[in-house]
Order: C-alpha cells, then structure tokens, then sequence
C-alpha cells in the first residue's frame, strides 16, 4: 500500500504533508486558524470482502475519498461547503455536540463552526432514524490539542503512533432497495429498523482478512505506545477485545481521563460512541511468555495477538471465523513498515 499524505491544515487551507515518521506528522499550532474544505453527499459503491459490490451513500472529498477524516486543531474556524448531489434530503452532524446543518437535495450549503476542544468526533446524517449513517454517511474529525503532536488532549498520555478504527455495519439487503428504489427509500427504511440485519461488519471500511494494513493492524516496537482512536458509526453495539493484551481508557465520548486511566480488555462501543485507548506495547505481564521466558528478544521475535469483536453477530458473519467480520492484529516488538494514515480513503484500504 502506498504511502498517504497526512492532512496538514495552517494558515486556513487544507494542505498534504508527505513523509514516513512514526509520529503522525501534525505540525501543532499555538493559535487558531481558519479551515475550509468540499464535502459532496453521493452514492458510490464499496467493494466487500466477498467481492460483493455495496450500493452506499457518502461523505466524499477530492482527496480524501469516501468517508473521509478531517484533521484540525481545537478551537479553529471549519468552514464546510457541503453539495449534496443526492435526490433527497441529508445533513451533516457531530454526534454529541450541537453543530448541526441541514442540506437540501440537488443544493450546496455552506456553513461554518468552531472546532470543539481535542478529542475524536462522529461527523454523520442523523436523518431517517439512522439509516442515512448506516448506509455510509459518516465520517471523522480529529481535533488535535493546540500546541501538541502526541497527545490526545493536553495533560494526556503520551504516543509515538496513532490509528483510527471507524466502525461500521452493512445490511445489503438496504443497500439493494436504495439502489433499485432511489435515493428517498432512506425515509421509507427509516420505519423499519428491526429488518436491519447487517452481513458485513468493517473497520475502516474493510473486513477481515483485509483489516491487516498499515492503518489498522496495531504494530510498534516495545514501549511505542499508540493511540486508537475507535469511533462506532453503525447501529450494533460491538466489544473490541484486546486478546492478551490491556489498553488505558484515555477518553469517553470526549470526557477525558488524564490520569487513573482504567485498564481495559474488552472496550465496549454503543452506536455513535468514541473511545481514545493507549496500547502501551509492553509484553503483558499475565501472559506465559513460553520461548521468550528462555531468552528470545521480543526485538527479533515479536509477539502477535488478535484483536476482534466479541459480539455475537460480527463474529458469525459470513458462517463463523470472521470473514465478513472485525479482526485485526496486535505485533509487539516490530514496526510498521509503512506509517497509519488517519487520512487514508477507505477505498484504498
């Protein structure tokens, strides 16, 4: 896979920023700035594991594809101009705050916003009950401290990578009926939430076995600790579960933990739910290390977990051992060869 510019905003415009450094190449700011960017609202279509080929609605940008993160710093100007190409109506939201626009079918609107304080937020269309998200139209802001590169907030912990894990459920069942009804049967799904029976479950728009990539499987050197941003955009409620390993609660829905940060397992996700963990990279301490007891270097012989949900539903998709559903891995003791790009078109993934 090759490398991705990172987003880079300054001086009001959105730019890219090439390079392959461990730590996500932000260039921090002590003030504010002004930021613009172009959403289109369209339908496009996403390949699945299985080949099969999902009519969606999303979020879309130029450069940053489908489904795209926006990168900024707390407390600066977003100015977005949404044109929504679909024939019926959409919005754009940020799950729990209050920034809210409605945009009009076949029209474009632009409007502005202060960036809420540091933190990873849900950009999404809240119309119909849901079913606009559901069916692709959500996204990711991250909101980056003023004045720092690698911390979730100031105060917070300290990271040398960090990855971000967009959550979502498909049901091609919906996906069809849009597709052969047009764009405003969302309102008639809107009035049959218990038909919705997702067969695929993603992290960042892919299943497993095609989740081990640079921006999603979890890989660094021992004591590189690395920050996974999880955001839940679907309607199901997943358990990302650690295997052998334990992540720090740093933030929870954007209520931040600077210190007594829980140590945690199994990481529950309800819908439009955020939660920042620390994976500190360390060999966990209640694992029997086996060869590695009698002299092997984790430097020279990493050690590989799994990480997957443990809900019900993701991990039978497809008839059992995800292959429809949310896995990915954990290498202790290797980095990556190529750096997470929070920016990353899940198309490319």
């Amino acid at each position: 896979m090759d490398r991705r510019g990172f987003l880079k905003l300054s001086g009001g415009a959105a730019a890219l920023v090439a390079g392959n450094v461990a730590l996500f190449s932000w260039v921090p700011r002590a003030g504010a700035a002004n930021v613009t960017i172009n959403l289109s609202i369209a339908s496009s279509n996403l390949t699945m594991i299985d080949g099969r080929v999902l009519h969606v609605l999303s979020y879309q940008n130029a450069t940053l594809g489908i489904q795209p993160t926006i990168v900024c710093q707390e407390g600066d100007t977003l100015t977005i101009t949404l044109n929504n190409t679909l024939g019926t109506n959409s919005a754009f939201a940020i799950a729990n705050t209050d920034i809210r626009t409605d945009a009009a079918a076949n029209a474009t609107t632009t409007f502005s916003f202060t960036v809420p304080s540091a933190g990873t937020y849900i950009f999404h269309d809240d119309l119909n009950n849901g079913v606009n998200r559901v069916l692709g139209l959500h996204g990711t802001l991250v909101a980056m401290p003023a004045g720092v590169k690698n911390q979730p907030f100031a105060g917070g912990p300290t990271f040398v990578r960090q990855y971000k894990w967009l959550l979502g459920n498909y049901d091609p069942v919906w996906c069809d009926a849009v597709q052969a009804n047009g764009d405003n049967y969302v309102a008639s799904l809107a009035n049959q939430a218990d038909s919705f029976e997702p067969k695929y479950f993603t992290i960042n728009g892919a299943s497993f076995d095609q989740t081990h990539n640079a921006n999603t499987e979890l890989m660094g050197a021992v004591g590189n600790a690395a920050l996974v941003r999880m955001l839940n955009a679907g309607m199901a409620v997943h358990s990302m579960h650690f295997h052998g390993n334990h992540v720090e609660v740093c933030s929870i829905n954007h209520v931040n933990h600077a210190d007594y940060r829980k140590k945690k397992d199994v990481i529950p996700m309800f819908p439009l739910d955020t939660r920042d963990v620390l994976l500190p990279f360390i060999s966990p301490p209640d694992i029997p290390l086996g060869e590695f007891a009698r002299g092997l270097d984790l430097a020279t012989s990493p050690q590989h977990y799994p990480m997957h949900c443990h809900t019900e539903l993701s991990q039978t998709a497809g008839g059992g051992f995800y292959p429809h559903g949310m896995h990915t891995g954990i290498v202790i003791g290797k980095e990556p060869l190529t750096e997470p790009d929070l920016t990353q078109d899940v198309a490319q993934l």
